[in-house]
């Protein structure tokens, strides 16, 4: 009898699994093919309500007056840099951009010409150069600044105060652990994915 109640119990210990049952993935697990799927649906999902709240909140065209000082998103970013950090040397401005010298150059040139930014050599050291922000550089830094707080707003605005908590949360989130490269990562990882497949095939 003892024999038989050992060989039951053991045939209940080695049974796989229920279809269905859940259990929690192992530390470690690489996301599943059916995770990546949602997730690249989920991201299209995201562009396509991006698309519409550019298209929605455009700017209109700037009067002709104005239109000589429009200016390319690396200008921008520019003199958002300027206004934050304030006088420069060229090698740290490039540095903190992110590009190279040369196109840092080409850059501040641009501001220049359209009076934002101002140039100093130093004296002692030609080859030093310092670049600031201009008055009408900040005026208009002030009013792209007013500008984007006004987007802000909009998209505030058809939430709850709770919904909006919980969206500047996800936010906060997002901005803290987003990467420009996640996306060519992904891209890396499904190409080797799918000429791993190919070759056991």
């Amino acid at each position: 009898m003892q024999l038989l109640q050992k060989r039951s119990t053991n045939r209940r210990e080695s049974r796989p699994p229920k279809a269905g049952s859940s259990r929690p993935p192992k530390a470690g697990s690489s996301r599943s093919p059916k995770a990546a799927s949602s997730i690249e649906r989920q991201s299209g999902e995201l562009l396509g309500y991006l698309d519409a709240l550019v298209r929605r909140l455009m700017l209109p065209r700037q009067p002709a007056e104005e239109q000589s000082l429009e200016l390319s998103r690396e200008e921008i970013r520019a003199l958002i840099l300027l206004r934050s950090s304030g006088r420069s040397i060229m090698s740290d401005f490039a540095g903190s951009l992110g590009i190279p010298l040369s196109t840092a150059t080409h850059t501040i040139d641009r501001l220049v010409h359209k009076g934002l930014v101002m140039r100093v050599r130093s004296d002692e050291d030609r080859r030093i150069v310092q670049v600031e922000m201009s008055e009408p550089g900040k005026k208009l830094h002030a009013a792209l600044r007013a500008k984007h707080q006004a987007m802000a707003l909009s998209w505030l605005e058809p939430l709850s105060p709770n919904e909006r908590e919980t969206f500047l949360s996800m936010m906060a989130k997002i901005a803290e652990g987003a990467t420009p490269d996640a996306g060519r990562r992904r891209a890396q990882a499904g190409s080797a994915l799918r000429i791993s497949r190919g070759a056991s095939e």
